[in-house]
Formats: C-alpha cells, sequence, structure tokens
C-alpha cells in the first residue's frame, strides 16, 4: 500500500489499517464521493485516475486536482464533502469508514501525524495550483499541469519520457481556468515551441523537460 498515509508505520500498524478497510471497485465515470453528502469516509486509490472537483448552484465547475495511486481523499473541513471525486479510468480504492479511521489515527501516533502532514502538502499543492491559474499565461499553465503530471510518473518508467493523460481537454481546461480552446491553442504552442508531441490526446511526449519546468516555474 504506497502511499503517504502509510510512511513509517510499523508492520503491525499497516494490519490494523487494513483489518478496518473496505475494498471498492470503480468502473471509468463512477462517482466515488458526492459534494454536499456526509463526510462519512476517506478513501486511497489503490490503482488508476481520479478527479476532484468544486461546483457552484450555477452548474460552473472548478476541477481541484487530479489523483491517482496513494492519494489521499476524503479531507473536510465541515462534516459534508465540500467537493465529489470520481474516477477517470477504472479504479480500485480503499474506503475507511470515517468513524472508525479517525480513533484509529488517535491510538497510533505516526497515522495522525501522516495524515496532519498529508493535510499540509494538499494546502501547499492548492496554493501552486491557485498561482498557477492566478498568474501564468495560458501555455505555462498547461506547462504546470504537465509537469505536475511527470513528477507522479515512476521512476522505473521514465525512460519513455511521456505522460499518460486520462482527462479530457474540458476537464485540463477547468482545472487551470482555461476555456476549451485556448487549452488546445496552448497544446498547440507547446507542441510548435518544440517542448511535447501528443502522439494521440491522451498522450504527450517530452522534447525537452529543462524547458517545460522552467515555463512551469517549479521549485
Amino acid at each position: 500500500m504506497a502511499s503517504d498515509l502509510c510512511v513509517d508505520l510499523l508492520d503491525s500498524e499497516v494490519d490494523q489499517l487494513l483489518a478496518i478497510a473496505q475494498i471498492r471497485d470503480f468502473d471509468a465515470g463512477s462517482q466515488i464521493l458526492a459534494q454536499g453528502r456526509e463526510a462519512d469516509a476517506v478513501y486511497l486509490p489503490l490503482n488508476g485516475h481520479q478527479l476532484v472537483e468544486r461546483s457552484a448552484e450555477s452548474g460552473q465547475r472548478q476541477v481541484l486536482a487530479f489523483l491517482q495511486r496513494g492519494d489521499y481523499i476524503g479531507f473536510s473541513t465541515s462534516n459534508r464533502f465540500l467537493y465529489s471525486a470520481h474516477t477517470l479510468t477504472a479504479s480500485r480504492v480503499l474506503r475507511w469508514p470515517a468513524g472508525r479511521f479517525y480513533p484509529l489515527a488517535e491510538t497510533l501516533p505516526t497515522l495522525r501525524d501522516n495524515v496532519g502532514r498529508i493535510s499540509n502538502q494538499v494546502l501547499s499543492k492548492v496554493l501552486d495550483h491557485l498561482f498557477a491559474i492566478g498568474q501564468k499565461r495560458a501555455h505555462a499553465r498547461l506547462a504546470f499541469l504537465l509537469w505536475q503530471q511527470w513528477q507522479r510518473v515512476p521512476e522505473a518508467t521514465r525512460d519513455q519520457m511521456a505522460v499518460d493523460l486520462p482527462m479530457r481537454r474540458a476537464d485540463i481546461g477547468d482545472y487551470l481556468g482555461l476555456t476549451l480552446e485556448t487549452t488546445s491553442r496552448a497544446f498547440s504552442r507547446l507542441r510548435d515551441d518544440g517542448l511535447i508531441s501528443t502522439p494521440h490526446s491522451q498522450r504527450v511526449v517530452f522534447h525537452d523537460l529543462t524547458a517545460l519546468r522552467e515555463l512551469a516555474e517549479v521549485g
């Protein structure tokens, strides 16, 4: 169970965590949790890709994050989920009832600390995201997202110099605060500048990672 949730946990503590977990399998496009519903569980994807979004009463939405194996879903500052999460690809997910997970975390200091550290990491990512959509030009915002995705590629497969993008272009636009047309132009700009190529809509091959990283302005 590769996740920041389990960092430095003893094998016996991981066993306790798994003992209260439920396995859930979701088809692509399935809802994992719904905005406004009781925050009654936390989730850990074991495979696949997921999307987190928040919708306004007007129907407008903001994509907040693209997730995958090892990410932790279920944070809430109230007793209701303030966002929705659904699968982009078929996913197997561990689900912990909140009424059992949080009491266990209180008895396992390392698990409690891990949850706190993950909360801080989520906040840091939110701030990076806000900076990207508030300050960067469209193609720089896209470079920011592509660099994020590249950082999640396992070391063993990085020789391919590519990432898969299971999300739609509309999802990317809603994450970056761009229209669909502007998102398409941003892809074209990165291709024209020789930074990437796109063999098909859901795969990006990198040709100049240094320039991409500089454009993304990541530390």
